[in-house]
């Protein structure tokens, strides 16, 4: 995937390592290999982060020449017993940059240029915290 950013700019860092010291910021538990004796009640969370992206591409024969890339993050989570490590529940939250956002940093001149990357770790950290929020959000509805 960082080959795929870097082409379409979406990113000029590694992503995918960025975003995981992010979750760990976020997410500060304890880690599980720190527990010695667990108890019947002790929870784990597993959480993966998936980067995406949702693209208006043009069909030229057999080939799809993206127009616009318009960037996701999604999280998938397992929580489960961690003394059986069977899973209670699993999650999984998807998040866009919106529309309006995305085309008013397409049709900027840093868009329309290629000044740069369109979206940095600043960007992305953003859309983050908000996919977090919503996975922390639904994992408390549902529990």
């Amino acid at each position: 995937m960082s080959k795929v950013e870097s082409l379409l700019s979406i990113t000029g860092n590694s992503l995918q390592d960025h975003t995981c010291e992010k979750l760990e910021e976020i997410f500060c538990f304890h880690s599980i290999s720190c527990i010695t004796d667990p108890k019947k009640s002790d929870v784990g969370l597993d959480v993966v982060t998936v980067h995406g992206d949702d693209a208006l591409a043009v069909n030229v024969g057999a080939t799809s020449i993206p127009i616009f890339w318009r960037p996701k993050i999604k999280l998938v989570s397992r929580l489960y017993n961690i003394k059986h490590n069977k899973t209670i529940k699993t999650f999984s939250v998807s998040k866009y940059v919106t529309w309006c956002e995305f085309a008013i940093k397409l049709f900027s001149l840093r868009g329309m240029f290629r000044w740069g990357p369109l979206y940095n770790n600043k960007h992305m950290d953003t859309l983050l915290y908000h996919v977090c929020i919503d996975l922390i959000d639904k994992m408390r509805k549902s529990i």
